[in-house]
């Protein structure tokens, strides 16, 4: 029991990656007070839990009554996440375009922070992966849940910290981590797609 405890909190921390989820929220937050950018905080956060734990629970029943596989959700996941890593590492040209219309808190809160930021391809991958409802029980479900929100917890104090990592860093320092954070994103993506793409061809080969 311990080990599954580890293991999947392991697991979850690696794939949330609160640290991660900085930059993106910093950009997407930059013109906003801080009364703002903390409820974007909170708001980003509870739909990411939300989101996580509808697919940890209900997610695989779904996939089979649509005849879908995880490899296939992973290859679609990982060539969504690859065009918002491109983003991220390309977004600095893009300075001179069209002014984006302005959108509210809760628009940000859901994207991109909830999604991709926090509940990206590879967070609802793993949840389903952990939770794979013909091999585990209810309870190891259950903690599987139980982990999956203190993880998302840890997310949370890290986007209420963003305010003073940004006064720390300055905006030069901030587009620097987010360009280096959205080629390991890119990466990350690709690998998704390798992954489905061997898990598709071992599929087939057998």
């Amino acid at each position: 029991m311990m080990k599954q405890f580890v293991d999947t909190f392991v697991t979850m921390f690696v794939v949330l990656d609160p640290v991660g989820s900085i930059p993106i929220f910093l950009i997407a937050t930059a013109g906003l007070s801080a009364a703002d950018r903390k409820k974007v905080a909170f708001t980003a956060t509870l739909v990411a839990l939300i989101v996580l734990m509808v697919f940890l629970w209900g997610a695989q029943y779904v996939f089979d009554e649509m005849h879908i596989g995880v490899p296939a959700f992973r290859i679609a996941g990982g060539a969504i996440l690859f065009i918002f890593a491109v983003q991220m590492i390309l977004g600095g040209q893009h300075q001179g375009g069209a002014p984006e219309p302005a959108r509210t808190p809760l628009e940000i809160a859901v994207f991109p922070v909830a999604m991709p930021a926090i509940a990206g391809p590879g967070a609802l991958v793993a949840v389903v992966l952990l939770t794979d409802n013909s091999r585990y029980t209810l309870g190891q479900e259950a903690i599987t849940a139980i982990i999956t929100t203190i993880v998302v917890a840890c997310v949370l104090v890290a986007l209420l910290l963003a305010g003073t990592i940004r006064r720390r860093l300055g905006a030069a320092g901030i587009m620097m981590m987010t360009q280096i954070m959205g080629l390991i994103l890119a990466a990350f993506a690709v690998q998704q797609m390798l992954d489905g793409l061997t898990e598709t061809v071992g599929h087939a080969m057998h």
